[in-house]
């Protein structure tokens, strides 16, 4: 069997690297087209810029929405554009609706991240609905508005040459543009010199046209998308990790999140700011409440499967509901905590205002000294206390639920769960009513009896406390072992 020639080989490799450069010629402009052609339509393409809505939706993508219309109803598990609520100046986010509140506002959320978004949004915030998704034909522009020059250079040298070779005819091709070259061909032979049948000038001619065209179609290319081309954001606090379809609904959230909330939570904090005086509600029940001094964003969060982080205390507090709320005569409340403190601390308690020395404080959880979890809800001086047997300041991060049943004969039963196990139960009051029927939830600081640690009535917790929680109800046995195996 005869080898093939170098000369065949060649004409290979042409071949390839032609058809190879035509078909992604044509697959660019294709989808420049498909993302430009409808704004004849009215409709708006934006350069997704930010992850928070991958993998269906990935930076670089031309997300394509049609106008909102001012009588269109929001379709909850939609992807929509609107302005940013959350941020003073104009950003434009791409996110799925997830919620329709009971004050008519909505929550969204971006698909990839860990909680929903933290300022609701309504009609009047919306921009767009969107409808399709152009993959990869914004990355130029994301490219060149940050800054990342390298791989801008290298797309635009390897695109350039793909022009340029996509022109070149292979053997056996006709001619194109056969009337423009009959033309350039008598008007080089008018001209040309005696002997000199043009060869050389209609190959610089050749290659200076195709370049010239070459570059002139990027540089349309890339200026028609920079200036036509919308940019969004989709990096915001989210709750699910979208499964494949790009524009329907999906209901996978993180482990701990999705446990969580699949019980309802009156408030959940996560504790995940990083900067900032304030701590956000993802359950979107409060505004973010107020914190004081000595804490510290940003230490290791407790949950393994879910990313954050937690808050460390030394003396500070954060107040959880700013405005006075009620509490039901049933609840419960979780928080994940990490001490070595042997000075005992407040970790999460019900009192009447949010300053550092409230006059009264009930439905408090304590660790004492020897770092036992102790619960009480205080009566004066007549108090009455659940307390585990065990110490839990070992440096290790534990989960720590307490709820508590409807009140009986002046007496309530309460229960503390330790990462996932029932550890102590009893009644949390010695008789009376409890003192504080409207106040502010709180952690790392605050009042307790004088003669529980007979050094004051201010307390404060020295650790990292995360992943707050209160509910409306006693949460069952199994509940609180499902939160805990989401960690």
């Amino acid at each position: 069997m005869a080898l093939p020639s170098s000369q065949t080989t060649r004409e290979w490799a042409v071949f390839t690297v032609v058809v190879g450069s035509r078909v992604y010629r044509a697959m660019l402009l294709t989808l420049v087209a498909i993302a430009a052609a409808p704004m004849l339509l009215g409709w708006h393409p934006y350069v997704i810029k930010s992850g928070s809505m991958e993998p269906s939706i990935a930076v670089g993508d031309v997300a394509l929405g049609r106008p909102f219309a001012a009588d269109e109803k929001i379709a909850v598990g939609r992807v929509y554009m609107f302005d940013d609520p959350s941020v003073a100046e104009e950003r434009i986010l791409v996110h799925r609706v997830v919620e329709l509140r009971d004050d008519h506002t909505y929550t969204t959320a971006g698909d990839a991240n860990g909680a929903t978004d933290v300022t609701p949004i309504t009609p009047d915030d919306v921009e767009a609905r969107a409808i399709l998704l152009v993959p990869y034909v914004g990355l130029p522009v994301t490219w060149l508005q940050t800054g990342r020059w390298v791989p801008l250079g290298i797309w635009l040298a390897l695109t350039m040459a793909a022009f340029l070779l996509a022109t070149r005819n292979v053997d056996g091709e006709p001619p194109k543009w056969t009337m423009r070259r009959l033309i350039l061909d008598g008007l080089r032979r008018d001209t040309a010199a005696p002997g000199d049948g043009g060869t050389t000038t209609e190959g610089r001619e050749g290659v200076l046209v195709r370049g010239g065209r070459s570059l002139a179609g990027l540089v349309a290319v890339c200026l028609v998308a920079t200036t036509a081309f919308g940019t969004a954001n989709a990096a915001f606090s989210g709750t699910t990790r979208n499964s494949g379809n790009t524009f329907t609904a999906t209901s996978a959230l993180l482990p701990y999140v999705a446990a969580v909330l699949a019980d309802s939570p009156r408030g959940f904090w996560l504790l995940d700011e990083t900067s900032g005086t304030t701590v956000r509600d993802y359950s979107q029940t409060y505004p973010n409440g107020p914190t004081s001094p000595s804490f510290q964003w940003g230490a290791p969060g407790a949950l393994p499967r879910n990313p954050g982080t937690a808050m460390s205390f030394s003396g500070g507090r954060a107040i959880l509901n700013n405005s006075a709320i009620g509490v039901p005569n049933a609840y419960s409340y979780e928080l994940w905590f990490r001490t070595t403190s042997t000075s005992g601390g407040y970790l999460i308690g019900f009192e009447n205002s949010t300053g550092a020395n409230s006059g009264v404080a009930d439905r408090t959880l304590l660790m004492t000294e020897s770092g036992q979890l102790i619960v009480g809800e205080w009566l004066g001086l007549s108090r009455g206390t659940v307390t585990t047997p065990r110490s839990y300041n070992d440096g290790q991060w534990h989960q720590v639920v307490v709820t508590a049943a409807a009140r009986s004969s002046f007496r309530q039963a309460v229960t503390i769960y330790v990462d996932g196990q029932q550890v102590a139960s009893g009644s949390a009051t010695a008789g009376g009513t409890l003192l504080i029927s409207s106040g502010h939830w709180r952690i790392g600081e605050g009042n307790v009896d004088t003669n529980l640690f007979g050094t004051g009535t201010n307390v404060a917790f020295r650790g990292d406390l995360d992943a707050v929680s209160i509910y409306d109800r006693v949460l069952s046995a199994a509940r609180v072992r499902a939160h805990w195996d989401a960690r």
